[in-house]
């Protein structure tokens, strides 16, 4: 009876993480830049469940040896438990805004973003230029390029296709630091659509 009991609440705890994360999905469903947590759940071992009023052994006819007499009832599980949470990039889609300095990454990567806790990543490039003509997030991160913080005269400019910013005249300004991980999947979310990394997701490289 008590172990129904524990299998019963490790059903439930797993089951309210996997609803946590729905949950905060929908409710990040048009925050530029999220990406959707996925939770996986994993059984514990199980046990197999014979009759015990029937214990000894027979011996199979023809010589062939012997078998326990207990007869197989079935399996017994003892529970589930959450294994794992990941970030799922999947590309998402494309909104038309009219700004320029509103960027969207296409494929992998992320924009390096400078705070005051380090270097911080993310797939949000909605963008704007605050004071001294610096390249900001909306919370007022300096975006940072292969050349340090990104500054701008205006916001009559032009990003090719390799996250290379070009003025007016067509002169290059910077590029883009835009960066990759071996397990991005594994980022950890800091909130406002940034990320950092640790050992898991491994360290930042330059995206080629």
């Amino acid at each position: 009876m008590i172990r129904g009991w524990y299998t019963g609440a490790s059903g439930m705890n797993a089951q309210q993480n996997r609803l946590d994360a729905i949950s905060n999905n929908l409710a990040n469903v048009d925050t530029a830049g999220y990406k959707r947590d996925i939770v996986v759940s994993k059984s514990f071992p199980e046990l197999l469940i014979r009759r015990t009023n029937a214990d000894g052994v027979y011996e199979i006819p023809n010589g062939m040896g012997s078998a326990d007499a207990a007869p197989v009832i079935g399996k017994l599980g003892l529970g589930v438990e959450t294994n794992e949470s990941y970030i799922d990039f999947t590309q998402g889609s494309f909104k038309l805004t009219n700004t320029s300095t509103d960027i969207a990454l296409s494929g992998k990567g992320f924009y390096t973003i400078e705070t005051p806790n380090g270097e911080r990543y993310t797939r949000n490039g909605d963008f704007f230029i605050g004071k001294e003509g610096i390249l900001e997030t909306k919370d007022g991160y300096p975006v940072l390029g292969e050349n340090g913080i990104i500054k701008l005269e205006n916001d009559r400019f032009m990003v090719n296709q390799d996250g290379v910013i070009l003025s007016e005249e067509g002169e290059e300004i910077d590029r883009f630091k835009v960066v990759r991980f071996d397990n991005e999947r594994y980022l950890q979310k800091m909130g406002e659509s940034l990320y950092s990394t640790n050992d898991i997701a491994g360290p930042a490289h330059i995206a080629e």
